[in-house]
């Protein structure tokens, strides 16, 4: 049977449940600042809530700190996160919905629809953003973050290997069918490693990659390791990762 990116995906986020937490540093920065511009925009009241994607639920947390929200529904493609979510979360009750959020019926409406760092496995944003659209009520709320062409660019400049990120441009014109922005930022976390053999742990613990099909052999590996310090040496020793998040926070436009 064939193997799709998504059963990839699934695999390699699920072997990261017990590592994620301890090593996502970037990732919470961004849940971090998520939080921050949602409640920079005067909202912190809702309903319902919808998050997509959340993992261990780093960003979950921090927004039910930040806001008071009546009933939860946390998404995920993998399975395995039910546990951690439910020791991270357990005074607070939730539905977890286990699938493919492109294909998945979700109970709307909901008034804020959450997302952070997994839009970007999306395969057919514009479609997804349409689709959570018809999951708001009027004046609903989406707050996302996905990343720009610049994304990890020292491993993609040293392995030719990546996801294709669009720009900007391209998700200011999905959006607008449907959405009005109220903030948009990007802000790059920039994260300095020991050794380039970190870096691939990092990576690993984190199922970043989780997409890449390509097998690390010892000698792909040695050169990975020789050309890293040369190319991206840290301020004060080291090696540097860079994430280019964007930043978006959205409401549903008024239907004329």
């Amino acid at each position: 049977m064939e193997i799709t990116v998504q059963d990839r995906i699934r695999e390699r986020f699920g072997r990261a449940t017990n590592s994620y937490d301890l090593h996502a540093e970037a990732q919470r920065q961004i849940c971090a600042y998520l939080t921050e511009l949602l409640t920079r925009c005067g909202r912190n009241h809702f309903s319902r809530a919808l998050e997509i994607g959340c993992g261990s639920g780093c960003l979950t947390q921090m927004l039910m700190r930040r806001c008071q929200v009546r009933e939860w529904v946390l998404n995920d493609l993998c399975e395995d996160w039910r546990v951690p979510l439910e020791k991270r979360l357990s005074s607070i009750p939730f539905h977890f919905r286990v699938g493919d959020a492109e294909k998945m019926a979700f109970p709307g409406p909901f008034d804020l629809i959450a997302s952070a760092s997994a839009l970007q496995w999306m395969r057919d944003l514009p479609r997804f953003f349409h689709k959570l659209a018809s999951l708001l009520s009027p004046d609903g709320v989406l707050l996302f973050n996905t990343f720009t062409p610049e994304n990890l660019r020292e491993v993609r400049m040293l392995t030719g290997e990546g996801l294709t990120y669009p720009d900007t441009g391209c998700i200011r014109e999905w959006l607008s069918a449907d959405f009005r922005i109220l903030q948009e930022e990007e802000q790059p976390i920039v994260l300095t490693f020991r050794h380039p053999l970190d870096v691939l742990r990092h990576l690993r613990y984190t199922g970043v990659t989780a997409n890449a099909a390509h097998v690390w052999t010892r000698g792909r590996q040695l050169r990975f390791c020789q050309e890293y310090p040369a190319r991206f040496p840290a301020a004060h020793g080291g090696v540097t990762l860079t994430y280019c998040p964007l930043y978006i926070v959205a409401v549903k436009k008024e239907v004329s």
